[in-house]
């Protein structure tokens, strides 16, 4: 995909990945799954080991003005992952020499992430929370719609975000991200 990311560096587009086990290849390492809930569910794992892969691989490092948009994966493992990149990268940064900066920095600075799947914690807190670690200024607003098992967006975001933030994650990080 390097002549991809070339092209979009140089049109100053974004790239939007939709990352899933369809196109002849399962989900996940354990094979085909058995049933829907464990391939939605899986759908995480397989953008967490895409978005893995870009930063280890060098993909942000050598473009660094290419931001990605990961779709329809959720967003609530991306912190986890952004710590876990850390701290491994930290004891073993010999292997990945062309990486100049700990993981999270490229996620950070390249990464858009989607609303969609919503993950739904009993308390509309804690989702802010996991929000708030992953930058509201990272969330676009995606609903899945007309899939049966979309987010409907009058109930989808959290009660309790100010306007300005849930402003930022329907419209304005699009815009911003779009240059609209």
């Amino acid at each position: 995909y390097w002549p991809i990311y070339e092209a979009a560096e140089r049109h100053g587009l974004p790239v939007a990945m939709h990352v899933f086990g369809y196109s002849g290849f399962p989900v996940s390492g354990t094979g085909w799954p058995s049933y829907y809930l464990e391939e939605t569910t899986g759908h995480s794992a397989a953008c967490q080991s895409v978005v893995a892969s870009l930063v280890l691989e060098g993909v942000f490092e050598r473009f660094p003005d290419v931001k990605f948009i990961n779709i329809e994966g959720g967003f609530g493992w991306l912190a986890a992952l952004s710590w876990r990149l850390d701290k491994h990268w930290s004891r073993l940064r010999a292997e990945v020499p062309h990486l100049k900066r700990p993981p999270s920095e490229y996620l950070r600075e390249q990464l858009y992430i989607t609303t969609q799947p919503m993950d739904e914690p009993e308390s509309p807190r804690q989702l802010i929370d996991l929000m708030e670690q992953v930058g509201m200024d990272r969330l676009l607003f995606a609903t899945d719609y007309p899939h049966w098992d979309f987010d409907d967006p009058a109930r989808a975001l959290p009660r309790g975000l100010t306007p300005e933030q849930t402003r930022a994650i329907c419209s304005e990080n699009a815009r911003k991200l779009f240059r609209l």
